[in-house]
């Protein structure tokens, strides 16, 4: 067939699932495609769920009616797990679900790597023939924190990546373990941060910088005995920041010790950024540059790279989180399977990647709640917004991503000085702090902020050049969060904006996601009707409908509460016979049976079973243990059979062990070095295996480098101590040893 189905999802063990499909014209290589987040359609923010209504939304949209239809399914792979703690249940992959349980063609999947997907979301849309690709994260594929890739033509090519803890881990700790910001907060810590220039200073992070290696390490407390404790006493609550310090209660974020430590993550974030911007401009040699990944939602660190890095052209996706993820995949496999080296044809000059909804629809639903309406005007809409009024607006397809774009938008007023604080505390039930974004005419833009491009996404922030005019879509420090509107982006929305400049002269409306806090951004007509009753919103708009308040909001609102969670509940139980296979309960009891049995074997057992292979297949050559102190105590204390009369070294690596202990090791022979011309070297140690094969690989190849661990294992000290512990107190007070 000439047309091909592509479909990507971001699924099990992840945050922000969702789906895309892109549909390929083989003859003529156009792209057209479809996105959406999960969370949008279950109305519940950053779902660990498989993603079936958005891989149904994305069919229907297509009109595809079964998965024999769709030609090729990608999905991200997580390699190894950054902490690898979370028991056998989660180190089963999303691959070996997705093949055990989902109705689609085994032979027909393709997994990829979690940054490779991030580039392909921001490159191929960029429509640059060559480009550098920035992706900068909390965590990806094998531990990538950082990678930089090359895009030319069709190819990404990867250049280098760095492991382990960059900036994103670190951001999203203060985030959430000292400013109580919540899961996905980083946005309000970069909101928070300007009120805390005066009290900067408060927590000291440390870093270093080396090309690509940003290494928050020392900032970021390792606790390799996190899970143990977890398990131990659930009361146990893990602190992954070095620095004591104060956690924030009762939402007091303005008080200066806090907004002081927004402050320093985000000036931290900057230069950051700036140092990778310039230290992959120098590598790849590139005029332009593609960003992607969780830290590219960093809009003020973005301009600062752009403006330091002398990139002629950026393109930031505006889904750059994991909730691009989808759409990454899923041109990934369109290109990569299908084009190859041919040239293809997509046109992404907007973010708009949803569907529309018809005016059947939104008049039946009306209708049935007898909810009054009349025809949507740009001038009426206009008058009163210079009047003071606020509106949420619902038009054409939803926004991909996180920034609510002029279709799923909450608009007033920049003008009134009270609307920002009258939107957080009435509207939106937020934190003071939180900024909104000017929604600017993409031809008025430089005559009021410091921009060199435009900002279709909000992905920039620029100072404004006309404060005064607009202080209630300006930030305390000046700036703003800007969205360029132009008429080939968004046509309507574009004049709506044209006429408030004909009205005020202000060619700017504020903009703010349409949802209440803790929601995700409306999706469907029903949800823009909801938001809007159980908020302080004056109007309404649904494409041509302009919806006054009714007087009896309340008996309505629990209606179409009651009417949504029984649709949402309905097509979920019919999507779950429509793509999920499904077992009996006797053919599940013996699929979970083996699955654990399975998962106990390679998570706890296989570990010593090849440690002792190791020693049986070396038994006559020269062997050196590296590890830290405490993890080879406990595999030599748990293994003294297989180590009588063997002559085996021991090199210690000065890591933060959590117990830090010193207590002699028995049957080992203590070295200073490891260049000693060792036949094989044992990786002792779980938690620092990474590091531990970077210091080693200069010094031998890479089959004189055994690990006795993957990516489903457990270490064998968690594993002694979760069996014969019952007090986390013992094992602070008294070591490993007593336990083991």
């Amino acid at each position: 067939m000439a047309i091909k189905y592509i479909l990507g999802i971001q699924s099990i063990a992840s945050h922000d699932t969702g789906a895309s499909i892109v549909r390929l014209d083989t003859i003529d290589n156009s792209i057209k495609y479809v996105c959406i987040s999960e969370e949008r359609l279950i109305r519940k923010k950053y779902p660990y769920t498989f993603p079936i209504h958005s891989i149904n939304y994305c069919m229907e949209y297509f009109k595809i009616k079964n998965l024999n239809r769709i030609d090729l399914m990608i999905s991200d792979w997580n390699k190894v797990k950054k902490w690898q703690r979370s028991g056998p249940s989660y180190n089963y992959s999303m691959f070996d679900y997705i093949k055990e349980k989902f109705k689609f063609d085994e032979k027909k999947i393709i997994q990829i790597d979690h940054h490779l997907a991030h580039a392909a979301s921001t490159y191929y849309p960029s429509n640059f023939k060559e480009s550098a690709i920035l992706i900068v994260d909390g965590q990806g594929s094998d531990l990538e924190t950082t990678t930089y890739y090359h895009g030319v033509k069709n190819k990404i090519t990867k250049i280098e990546n760095y492991r382990e803890y960059g900036i994103g881990s670190a951001y999203s700790a203060v985030t959430s373990r000292i400013l109580n910001l919540g899961t996905g907060g980083e946005g309000k810590t970069m909101g928070l941060a300007p009120y805390g220039e005066k009290h900067k200073g408060k927590i000291k992070i440390k870093f270093k910088l080396d090309g690509i290696k940003t290494d928050f390490s020392q900032f970021m407390k390792r606790q390799p005995f996190q899970d143990v404790l977890n398990q131990i006493d659930k009361k146990y609550i893990s602190n992954p920041i070095k620095e004591k310090h104060k956690l924030c209660k009762n939402k007091n974020h303005l008080n200066p010790y806090f907004s002081g430590i927004a402050y320093d993550i985000q000036n931290a974030s900057e230069k950051i950024m700036v140092h990778l911007g310039k230290d992959i401009q120098k590598k790849i040699k590139s005029e332009n540059l593609c960003l992607a990944g969780g830290v590219a939602l960093n809009s003020v660190a973005n301009k600062k790279l752009y403006d330091a890095a002398n990139f002629k052209k950026m393109f930031v996706f505006p889904a750059c989180s994991d909730a691009g993820l989808p759409f990454g995949l899923a041109l990934w496999g369109a290109v990569n399977k299908y084009c190859k080296n041919k040239k293809f044809k997509i046109n992404f000059d907007n973010a708009y990647t949803g569907k529309n909804y018809s005016n059947l629809e939104i008049n039946n639903l009306l209708i049935k709640f007898k909810i009054k309406s009349k025809k949507n005007e740009d001038d009426e809409v206009a008058s009163l917004l210079s009047e003071g009024k606020i509106f949420g607006r619902l038009s054409e397809a939803s926004e991909y991503g996180p920034r609510a774009l002029g279709n799923r938008s909450i608009l007033a007023d920049p003008r009134n000085v009270k609307m920002r604080d009258y939107i957080n505390e009435k509207v939106k039930h937020r934190e003071v702090f939180r900024p909104f974004a000017p929604s600017v005419l993409e031809d008025e833009y430089n005559k009021h902020f410091d921009l060199k491009t435009i900002s279709p996404y909000m992905l920039l922030v620029a100072k404004s050049k006309k404060p005064n005019i607009i202080p209630s879509a300006i930030h305390i420090d000046g700036t703003a969060r800007v969205q360029t509107v132009s008429k080939i982006q968004n046509k309507k929305f574009y004049n709506l904006i044209k006429a408030f400049h004909r009205i005020t002269k202000v060619p700017i409306l504020l903009n703010t996601s349409f949802n209440d806090a803790g929601e995700p951004l409306v999706e469907t007509p029903l949800d823009a009707l909801l938001c809007f009753l159980k908020t302080k919103i004056d109007y309404l708009i649904i494409e041509d409908k302009l919806i006054y308040r009714p007087k009896n909001s309340k008996k309505i609102i629990k209606k179409l509460e009651t009417f949504r969670n029984k649709l949402i509940n309905n097509r979920e139980k019919l999507l779950l016979k429509k793509f999920m296979k499904s077992f009996s309960h006797k053919e599940f009891l013996i699929r979970r049976k083996n699955e654990n049995n399975l998962a106990i074997y390679e998570a706890i057992y296989k570990p010593s079973k090849i440690f002792c292979n190791i020693l049986e297949k070396y038994k006559n050559k020269k062997i050196l243990l590296v590890g830290t102190n405490d993890h080879t105590a406990a595999l030599i204390k748990t293994h003294k059979n297989k180590l009588n009369n063997r002559d085996i070294d021991y090199f210690e690596l000065p890591f933060n062990d959590f117990l830090k202990s010193k207590n002699k090791i028995e049957f080992l022979n203590s070295v200073t070095n490891i260049n000693n011309n060792y036949d094989v070297i044992i990786i002792s140690s779980f938690e620092y295996m990474e590091q531990i094969k970077k210091i080693i690989n200069p010094h031998y190849s890479k089959e004189q480098i055994l690990s006795i661990y993957n990516n489903r294992s457990r270490s064998i000290v968690d594993t002694h101590l979760i069996k014969k512990s019952k007090n986390k107190k013992n094992i602070y007070k008294n070591g490993i040893y007593q336990k083991l």
